[in-house]
């Protein structure tokens, strides 16, 4: 409301008596209009909080009716069951928080069904909490004993509860904690007809009562992983046991995955039934170089000279998983007689290049399918001590091995993956002119797709690899054009990159819009892109030039180098869940 006080509002003014006046005669018509709004606003308060009410006494009523013509309680017994087997996470260790023992808590016909279904109780993975290592001190004592107490019970509970099933054991543990994991092992063996697959902490094998088990109590196993959580040799004046142990010679033992820190080659002289193995993987350590050299420890690890009679006996192999590490053994300038491994599908092959170029010469795959290669640098200037056992070796390019690999069985490749320092355009191109049904390409240290790399990268030698334009465009097809890799349905890239937009945009179209269907891109991921790159992160789902890659059905994961990334996570790239094409080697 206009008046002529208007112009005094805001300012230090004294209004006279007459002013006064005249501002409460303006404030009646409000001050009355005021209290009426304040009386329905309280009238109108009132009837929320009754409505509210009678919500709420209507919702009581309902609730248990909905919930007794719920869905779920439909479900037959075996639905359910299907369901709650399928919750329980894989690998993961016993907790209140995960299946099965969640399931325990939320009504009585779910505990019910999930304590008499044995196959969620199958698999067993006793990782110790924190809670039940020892402590100093006489109360903390008496309260640990009394804990682990219970947690060995609970173990037994399980145990019983997978009643037939066949078991996955995962036994693992702090250095603090062998007492308690021998306790646990004990309630394990017990059950050891119904071992189907078993994961060992090797480090801990000298308190556990498993040396001496003998192999007709091991009917079922089929599968064993042996790994190490300390650098400590785990054998010190047992090895004679270990070698004897019954679990090594199981008789339908199929898959074996070892990676240890020390006596490597003490698994070899083992007396495994190598002819029954379809799927292989000897890993060496993870050292710091600081600590254990390379040179230091070649005597410990493994070779391809040595690996080699060993696959002569695997006749049924169909993965095969490999560290090879540098040695201070002369490698001989020729490969003898060829290898042959007639099932072998998958190789996954890691470590010094010149291993790994004496293997795969030495090697007569005629099944293989998949081939992962990552060597390392293992360059002369980095170790000056192998320098003497590499003799013509060192003039070796990156890429030779792989490339002649390829040149032997290229024509019916279907996976590779690269990771190594350099390759140039040419033995690129040599690559994809060799393997005309390339199914899936993975380009970079993508660990996510086999194992963890085994050793560190030494970067001396030829530059890192850097891939840009000109390598895209090899895979992009032209029209009424030949081209290379027709079948290609995945590109993974984790190489740092110089790609511009364009480029990929023009890949990605060109293989959208072929012809043949069953030729069409699927899944396109690359990661380590430059700071000027179009895509990355969220963007790239809203950006409009992408709208028909995406509607065509084809997966795209676009990722800027760390530190160029506005919310950095704690991973360099989003790890792919599904291994595409490849067969997996993975433990079982």
């Amino acid at each position: 409301m206009d008046t002529h006080l208007s112009q005094l509002y805001d300012t230090n003014h004294v209004p006279s008596d007459t002013e006064i006046l005249e501002i409460e005669h303006l404030l009646a018509p409000h001050s009355t209009q005021l209290l009426q709004l304040e009386k329905d606003l309280k009238e109108a308060e009132a009837k929320v909080a009754r409505l509210k009410k009678e919500r709420e006494d209507v919702l009581r009523v309902m609730k248990p009716l909905k919930a007794l013509a719920s869905l779920i309680r439909r479900f037959p017994r075996e639905i359910m069951e299907l369901i709650f087997t399928h919750s329980t996470p894989i690998g993961s260790p016993l907790s209140i928080c995960h299946a099965p023992l969640v399931l325990l808590r939320v009504c009585r016909s779910w505990r019910e069904i999930a304590l008499t279904t044995p196959q969620l109780w199958k698999s067993v993975n006793p990782s110790l909490p924190p809670h039940l290592f020892p402590v100093s001190g006489t109360s903390h004592k008496l309260k640990i004993q009394q804990r682990v107490a219970s947690f060995v019970e609970q173990i037994d509970r399980w145990l019983k509860r997978s009643e037939s099933c066949p078991l996955s054991v995962t036994l693992r543990g702090s250095p603090f904690s062998g007492p308690t994991v021998s306790r646990i092992a004990s309630s394990l063996v017990d059950h050891s007809s119904r071992w189907e697959s078993v994961d060992l902490d090797v480090s801990l094998w000298p308190g556990l009562p498993l040396i001496g088990i003998h192999p007709d109590s091991l009917p079922a196993l089929q599968h064993l992983r042996l790994s190490s959580s300390s650098f400590a040799p785990p054998f010190e004046g047992q090895n004679s046991a270990v070698i004897d142990s019954g679990i090594f010679s199981a008789a339908h033992l199929k898959t074996l995955h070892i990676q240890v820190s020390h006596s490597f080659r003490l698994y070899l002289t083992m007396p495994i039934k190598w002819a029954n193995l379809t799927r292989l993987s000897l890993e060496g350590p993870h050292p710091d170089p600081p600590y254990y050299p390379p040179y230091q420890s070649a005597p410990e690890q493994l070779t391809a000279p040595e690996m080699l009679p060993i696959l002569n006996h695997c006749r049924n192999l169909r993965i095969l998983s490999l560290t090879l590490r540098p040695s201070l053994s002369q490698l001989p300038a020729e490969a003898g007689n060829q290898i042959t491994v007639p099932n072998l599908e998958a190789l996954n092959i890691t470590g010094c290049r010149f291993q790994i170029h004496f293997f795969l010469r030495s090697v007569d795959t005629p099944s293989i399918r998949e081939v992962q290669c990552q060597p390392s640098s293992s360059a002369p200037s980095a170790f000056p001590l192998l320098a003497p056992s590499l003799g013509a070796l060192t003039a070796l390019k990156p890429a030779d091995p792989l490339t002649s690999f390829l040149q032997r069985y290229g024509h019916q490749m279907e996976v590779l993956l690269v990771s190594t320092l350099s390759v140039s355009k040419e033995d690129f191109g040599l690559w994809l002119e060799c393997t005309p049904v390339l199914k899936q390409l993975t380009l970079g240290n993508l660990t996510i797709f086999g194992p963890p790399y085994p050793m560190p990268v030494y970067m001396e030698g030829p530059e890192e690899w850097t891939l840009d334009d000109s390598y895209i465009k090899m895979l992009t097809p032209e029209q009424n054009q030949p081209y290379l890799c027709p079948n290609l349905k995945i590109f993974r890239c984790a190489l740092k990159s110089r790609v511009s937009g364009d480029a990929v945009l023009a890949f990605l179209r060109a293989r959208t819009s072929l012809t043949e269907s069953h030729s069409r891109i699927e899944e396109v991921s690359m990661h380590e892109l430059p700071y000027d790159f179009p895509f990355g992160g969220k963007a790239h789902r809203e950006d409009g030039r992408l709208k028909q890659i995406r509607e065509a059905g084809v997966r795209l994961s676009f990722k800027k180098t760390f530190y160029y990334q506005l919310d950095p996570v704690v991973s360099t790239f989003e790890p792919v869940i599904t291994p595409g094409y490849s067969a997996g080697f993975r433990f079982v």
